[in-house]
């Protein structure tokens, strides 16, 4: 009789502990699939004639698939996405006929809109950290990534109380663009900085001046 109450309790107990370790078993969170990232934009190493406005900014959108590595906290995220960066400032892009392009620097005049602007085709790769979520789905996470991308337009547009023109696939913005991101916070809205490696110009009337300029977006990232 007592081999039967001593396999009962032993029994018992392996139940008990099965049922501890099935309720605090670490299930690795579903990283998102789909971000849009907005911020300011500025421009490191620009001219010193170069006044940007507080106007400039990014747009940028994301579509990954996440990839854990076991059951632990870090997963690797790729995906595409297309960006887009609008330089407002008081440097104007004038083109001619013939394509020559023609820098007017605008300080001191008077003018409604002025900006060039890139846009970006992307390939992004992320290492991820995410932390255990809470009761309504949150979790803090700390993204570490790369973007590539190819142009597929760059255009200028000036637009005063007599004047407009918008000129498209401008030449001598950089073909490519690659640069290094971090994404940071908790819930659907993160803190979110890029710092682009690549040149914004390549050739054309904007060197040498512009040969060292790089884009710098400080901003927001909402995610789903």
């Amino acid at each position: 009789m007592k081999k039967t109450y001593h396999l009962l309790f032993a029994l018992l107990a392996l139940g008990l502990l099965g049922h501890g370790q099935s309720k605090t078993a670490f299930l690795p969170e579903p990283g998102e699939g789909f971000s849009f990232n907005t911020g300011l934009l500025s421009v490191l190493d620009a001219p010193a004639s170069f006044q940007s406005n507080v106007r400039s900014n990014s747009q940028s959108f994301q579509f990954m698939r996440d990839n854990v590595i076991g059951l632990s906290h870090f997963s690797v995220a790729y995906g595409v996405g297309y960006s887009a960066q609008f330089y407002h400032g008081n440097v104007r892009i004038d083109v001619a006929e013939d394509g020559t392009q023609t820098l007017v620097d605008l300080s001191g005049r008077d003018f409604i809109s002025n900006r060039f602007a890139t846009e970006y085709l992307d390939a992004t790769v992320a290492f991820r950290y995410r932390g255990k979520a809470n009761r309504k789905g949150r979790y803090n996470r700390l993204y570490v990534g790369g973007t590539f991308g190819y142009r597929t337009d760059a255009y200028s547009y000036y637009k005063d109380d007599a004047y407009q023109v918008k000129y498209y696939q401008i030449s001598g913005f950089n073909p490519i663009r690659y640069g290094v991101h971090i994404k940071a916070g908790r819930g659907p809205v993160n803190a979110y900085v890029h710092y682009g490696l690549s040149a914004i110009v390549v050739e054309g009337a904007m060197l040498p001046e512009w040969a060292q300029a790089r884009p710098l977006t400080v901003g927001l990232s909402f995610t789903l």
